[in-house]
């Protein structure tokens, strides 16, 4: 079994990864249609999709939460000091880490770190799913509303943008492909494209 980042290093070269996020888009999908493809899910994904390949999160508050949930996928990528799961040191917030053996940036966001893993795991095409970056009315995320995300639009919303739009950059520029399903997304940094579609290539 594979226990830490180095025993990942371009496993799926060349493949296409889902990546689950956890905006209010994602409640609309037919996740099932996702069987039989890799799959990665973050943060509370696992109330959506549970049988995810691998899963990301970092968050204490959430292993505390779900210690059960956390457990229950193959292979869980976070930072170093959480309850289980395959810790990767952390750099900082800002950057794009391209060997994880060296540390990964946080980019304010879950879905960033899970851009490094994947791009470190050997995808060359990402899609993304309920990749917003904004609510809905009554709706944090696609599970409902979390106190904690209710001044994300204002605070963290900006800060995650500027991450993500810096690292599509780097990513064109080295061939890597990133799709972004979310028809509310204010995201305008990757190539967006409606789930039908993604699911059909």
């Amino acid at each position: 079994r594979m226990t830490a980042i180095v025993d990942f290093r371009n496993v799926h070269e060349g493949k296409r990864l889902f990546v689950l996020a956890s905006g209010p888009s994602l409640e609309a999908l037919d996740l099932q249609r996702l069987e039989r493809r890799l799959v990665m899910g973050l943060n509370r994904s696992f109330f959506a999709y549970p049988q995810t390949h691998y899963h990301c999160m970092f968050d204490h508050r959430l292993f505390e939460l779900y210690p059960e949930a956390s457990q229950d996928t193959r292979y869980l990528f976070t930072l170093p000091g959480r309850p289980h799961g395959i810790g990767i040191p952390l750099l900082g917030a800002e950057g794009f880490s391209w060997d994880l053996e060296q540390g990964i940036y946080s980019g304010y966001t879950i879905a960033y770190f899970a851009l490094q893993v994947a791009v470190y795991l050997g995808f060359r095409e990402i899609v993304y799913l309920g990749l917003d970056l904004c609510h809905v009315p009554g709706k944090t995320h696609f599970f409902g509303s979390d106190f904690n995300s209710r001044t994300h639009e204002s605070t963290e919303f900006p800060r995650m943008q500027k991450a993500l739009t810096g690292a599509a950059i780097s990513l064109r520029k080295r061939g890597i492909r990133v799709i972004n399903c979310s028809p509310i997304s204010t995201l305008q940094c990757f190539e967006r494209m409606s789930f039908e579609e993604a699911v059909a290539l």
